[in-house]
């Protein structure tokens, strides 16, 4: 345009400048886009912040979730050693029961050899109306056949394999054992043949109301071992 200064803008018939507007838009877009540059760049920030958070949390969850199974098995272990132990120490306690039983067995099995005659002058507690004991050492009384109680290893086995034990009130002792043969003190008597070299036994045990009678074959038994069982029934009845 003739006659207008150089730079100046032209001037519409309102007395505008032309593209005035135009040149204030372009200025206003060119301050705002550091603005748009800052806020690209938070987004882009927070994307990234959000997704390390997300991989956190899921390590996280995964890190759980590999210790649970852990947790379980360990748990599981120390119930299985419980319980191990406690097999162990009931295993130990029923050891130490039974060797107890064992050693009471033992002292009850041994007490037919243990026991020894009686001093002299000493008679088996007053008998009358008592009963004779159950078990003499390897030997089972297995009741009355007549006026004995018969003590047997087997309880199959014969009379002439027994052993007969009686209780004879106010039978005079000092006369009964006068008629003994080669006699062995035996419980608080004694024991010997009814005959020189006989093989029928006999023992006469002191009672305070009478006398116990003890009889037995020689074939069967030796006198040594009938006076050891005379010990010991001596020793269950009780002495005085």
């Amino acid at each position: 345009m003739a006659g207008m200064p150089r730079g100046a803008l032209p001037i519409d018939g309102d007395g505008r400048q032309r593209y005035g507007n135009g040149m204030a838009t372009r200025k206003n877009s060119d301050r705002n886009v550091p603005a748009i540059a800052s806020l690209l760049l938070a987004g882009s920030l927070a994307l990234t912040l959000t997704a390390c958070g997300s991989s956190d949390d899921a390590g996280a969850d995964a890190s759980t979730a590999a210790s649970e199974p852990v947790a379980v098995e360990t748990v599981a272990a120390t119930e299985d050693a419980d319980a191990t132990a406690t097999e162990t120490e009931d295993a130990d306690e029923s050891g130490a029961e039974d060797t107890e039983t064992d050693a009471a067995n033992d002292s009850n099995a041994d007490s037919a050899t243990t026991a020894t005659p009686a001093p002299e002058g000493v008679m088996i507690s007053a008998m009358s109306g008592r009963d004779l004991p159950e078990k003499l050492g390897e030997y089972t009384n297995t009741g009355k056949d007549g006026d004995a109680d018969w003590y047997k290893l087997n309880e199959e086995d014969s009379l002439l394999k027994a052993i007969g034990v009686e209780f004879r009130e106010g039978m005079n002792y000092e006369m009964s054992v006068e008629r003994l043969n080669e006699t062995v003190p035996a419980g608080t008597g004694l024991c010997g043949t009814t005959l020189p070299g006989g093989t029928s036994l006999a023992c006469y045990l002191q009672v305070t109301d009478g006398t116990v009678v003890v009889s037995a074959e020689a074939s069967f038994i030796s006198k040594e071992d009938l006076a050891a069982f005379c010990n010991e029934l001596a020793a269950q009845l009780g002495t005085e």
